[in-house]
């Protein structure tokens, strides 16, 4: 959060005292809308997937009686914008002994036969261009760091190619190979990844009024146990590797947002100032 007063912190009290009140509000309103935009520049600049999550929730300005907030809502753009130790075994949290089984053929935490829970995580992807609406990553992006983001869109854009070609999933009779993405369209993004992360990639297609829409989900298993070692010696053991929540630096957009306007609110004054009547 952001918040503008034009007092004496902010205002040279020379200019302060020559301000109507009104003034003052509408001070605080152009203040803001800057303030606001700085803030959206800044955002729109972050490398992560999460920027335009982030830039959406900057909040339009609460003006009051000489005094401005502006909000940031959302607990990702909190993340990003406060950081995070991370280290959180995502295990506990979606199969710790406090989230109950569901039968089997709905989504949640399931008993393993052989010991143990699991749960599939879908995770959404975005197809080329869809920069700023409610979807996951976009196809590509996530390799950004590790090649490059013009490589990295030119990727999004051959997987999407070869994704909107599946069959729908839940197509009567399809072969697995129809409905799925294989493995290898791309490099694994993390050293303890099996495999790329658009492997087993499918289309579902989602029926509005006027039109059929696509959706592109994969699925990851987290499970409480693990297979080791090899023949005679494979065994079931705790999984310990991975799920781990990642950390994440804090971005302090608001504290420059707010040193930005500390720089320019002064002169903004002055010019208040000198075109009043």
């Amino acid at each position: 959060m952001i918040e503008i007063r034009t007092q004496e912190d902010l205002i040279p009290v020379e200019i302060l005292g020559a301000l109507s009140k009104q003034q003052l509000t509408g001070l605080a309103r152009v203040l803001a809308e800057l303030a606001r935009g700085e803030w959206i520049r800044l955002g729109s600049q972050d490398p992560s997937s999460r920027r335009n999550e982030y830039i959406r929730s900057i909040q339009q300005p609460r003006v009051g009686a000489g005094t401005a907030v502006i909000s940031l809502v959302g607990s990702v753009a909190n993340l990003l914008e406060h950081g995070d130790s991370g280290g959180e075994d995502l295990r506990d949290t979606l199969l710790g002994p406090g989230v109950p089984p569901v039968p089997r053929g709905e989504r949640g935490k399931h008993e393993a036969q052989d010991g143990g829970y699991y749960r599939a995580i879908p995770f959404r992807h975005g197809t080329p261009g869809t920069t700023g609406k409610i979807v996951g990553a976009e196809m590509g992006v996530p390799y950004s760091k590790q090649m490059g983001q013009e490589a990295a869109k030119r990727l999004g854009k051959e997987v999407y190619g070869q994704a909107k070609k599946l069959k729908a999933y839940g197509t009567p009779n399809a072969k697995p190979e129809d409905v799925r993405l294989p493995a290898g369209l791309a490099g694994k993004l993390k050293d303890h990844h099996k495999t790329d992360i658009f492997a087993g990639m499918i289309r579902e297609e989602q029926t509005y009024e006027k039109a059929t829409q696509s959706q592109y989900f994969t699925f990851r298993t987290i499970s409480t146990h693990v297979w080791t070692g090899r023949g005679l010696g494979r065994r079931r053991a705790p999984a310990t590797v991975g799920w781990k929540t990642p950390q994440i630096r804090a971005r302090n957009y608001a504290q420059q947002v707010a040193r930005y306007i500390e720089e320019i609110a002064p002169e903004m004054a002055r010019q208040m100032l000198e075109v009043q009547p």
